[in-house]
């Protein structure tokens, strides 16, 4: 095996260990929680705009929301309690007021941001809107195809435990995340995915051991075997084991409009 691949795989494993002392991935689970419906289930997180604005504004994709049926959906938030541990709180949000959804959509991309018009029954730990990577901040990086990557998701609506705690998997950039931005708005991402996972944070450790989020989750891959004979035709769907991800300029330039039409 040549020496240069070994010295990246060292520097590699060093990197993730460094970054898991750092907790950087805490951060985000602890802002990262099921958004649900009957007819919908998907992964949201919370993020706080710029002060003097207080608002806590929730995003995913967008086609979590508009297949979310009502003016209401359920937001598993997770109360922690004295002992140390956390016991599940499902939370009732407005999605709607009647026909018209509260939440602001991109104009191109699978990306909504939906203010919470009410304070949240407890409080609750969200990130600060400079977690969501920059076309500089995502070149300064110096990400690449097969750079390591986290994503934090609900799959199939599982949960990691009884309250509520998303499940964290890890994954590589599984083509390159080329710029500009504008000209690629998308990449892929290799890790399994499933129904659920849409608006998922995906992320890296930033600078000062913070997080960097560098998208969500929009879409799953499948391919598909049609089988016709003269008794049935059926479809076998083959999963792909990719995820599209739509980057994180696109939740800043969503929050920024969503904080704008609230003025």
């Amino acid at each position: 095996m040549p020496r240069s691949f070994l010295l990246t795989i060292l520097l590699t494993s060093l990197a993730l260990e460094n970054a898991a002392a750092s907790d950087f991935a805490t951060d985000v689970m602890n802002a990262t929680f099921k958004l649900f419906h009957p007819a919908s289930t998907s992964t949201c997180f919370l993020l706080h705009h710029d002060e003097p604005d207080e608002t806590v504004y929730l995003v995913t994709a967008a086609h979590s929301l508009d297949r979310t049926k009502g003016e209401t959906a359920v937001l598993v938030l997770r109360k922690p309690m004295p002992d140390g541990s956390f016991e599940r709180l499902d939370h009732t949000i407005a999605i709607r007021n009647g026909d018209q959804p509260l939440w602001t959509r991109h104009k191109d991309q699978d990306v909504a941001v939906l203010p919470l018009s009410k304070p949240l029954p407890i409080e609750i730990p969200t990130l600060p809107s400079n977690v969501l990577a920059t076309e500089p901040r995502l070149k300064g990086a110096k990400v690449h195809i097969g750079s390591p990557l986290l994503v934090l998701t609900f799959p199939q609506r599982f949960e990691a435990n009884g309250a509520g705690f998303p499940v964290a998997r890890q994954g590589i950039f599984a083509s390159p995340p080329l710029l500009p931005i504008k000209t690629h708005p998308t990449f892929l991402a290799d890790f399994t995915t499933f129904a659920g996972d849409s608006g998922g944070p995906v992320f890296i450790p930033g600078k000062d051991d913070a997080p960097l989020v560098v998208g969500i989750v929009i879409a799953q891959h499948h391919h598909e075997d049609k089988i016709n004979s003269e008794y049935e035709n059926r479809t076998i769907r083959h999963p792909l084991g990719m995820g599209t991800v739509v980057h994180s300029h696109y939740l800043r330039d969503t929050l920024n409009k969503a904080a704008a039409a609230k003025k």
